[in-house]
Order: structure tokens, then sequence, then C-alpha cells
């Protein structure tokens, strides 16, 4: 009888073995799965707050200095800038500012996104590039 007992015991560690191996690759896929997504939806929440902000803001035409601004908004949160990034790892050199104007040099739209973000999620990295971008109207007035 002490014989069946031990091989039990063999196979119940054996069990426990490829169960354990599953299971921690089932949570860690669902930990990068939501990790990813929770920064991509910073991303995208970043961004759209950037865009309202660029939809209201006075455009200069000659030196453009608003793009400064619009992008520490995506980036900390602020038009000044400083503090922590909304996003880990997201710098204002990965935000893009661009428009769209009449023949007159109104800007008619402003596009905020995001060239290229790394994310590193612990197992594996993601690469966003060219999302989130995010497209308004401008309402802001113009200045020459």
């Amino acid at each position: 009888m002490t014989t069946r007992v031990r091989r039990q015991r063999g196979s119940a560690v054996l069990e426990f073995a490829l169960s354990f191996a599953l299971l921690w690759a089932v949570f860690s896929g669902v930990f990068q799965f939501g990790y990813s997504m929770y920064v991509y939806n910073s991303l995208a929440n970043a961004v759209s707050q950037g865009a309202r902000y660029a939809a209201r803001v006075d455009f200069d035409s000659p030196s453009h200095a608003f793009a400064g601004p619009v992008k520490n908004m995506v980036v900390y949160g602020s038009p000044t800038g400083g503090g922590t990034p909304l996003a880990p790892g997201l710098a204002t050199s990965q935000v893009s500012v661009t428009w769209t104007t009449d023949a007159a040099g109104v800007p008619q739209t402003i596009t905020v996104g995001i060239n290229t973000y790394t994310l590193n999620a612990i197992f594996q990295n993601f690469t966003f590039t060219n999302k989130p971008r995010v497209t308004v109207q401008f309402l802001g007035s113009y200045k020459t």
C-alpha cells in the first residue's frame, strides 16, 4: 500500500506543476493585455484632452508657438508642462500636432496624435505607431 501512496504523491506534484504552468501563462497574458489596454486608454484620454485644448488655443501663424503648450497638455495634462507624464515614458517629442488650412491660411482642423510610443508590458514590448490620434475643428482665434 505504501508504493501506491508514493505514486499518487508523485502524480499530484506533476499535476500541480502542469496546472501551475498553464495558470501562470494565462495570468501573465491577462496582465499584459489589461496593462496595455490601460496605458492605451491613458494615451487616448491624453490625446483627447490635448485636442480639446488645441481646438480653442490662439493660433499664431508665423511662429506656431501654440504647438508646445498643446504637446505639454498631452504629456503632462497642463499647458505649462512639468510634473510626471500621464502615461509612463511619454515625452513631448512623441506627440505630433498638425493642422489643415484654407486658402487664406486660416486653420480648419487640428490633429493631435502620438507618433511612436513603446510600452514595456514586462513580458513583451508593444509599439503604438501613429495612434491614438484625434482630429478636431479649430474654434480658437487666428493671429497673424
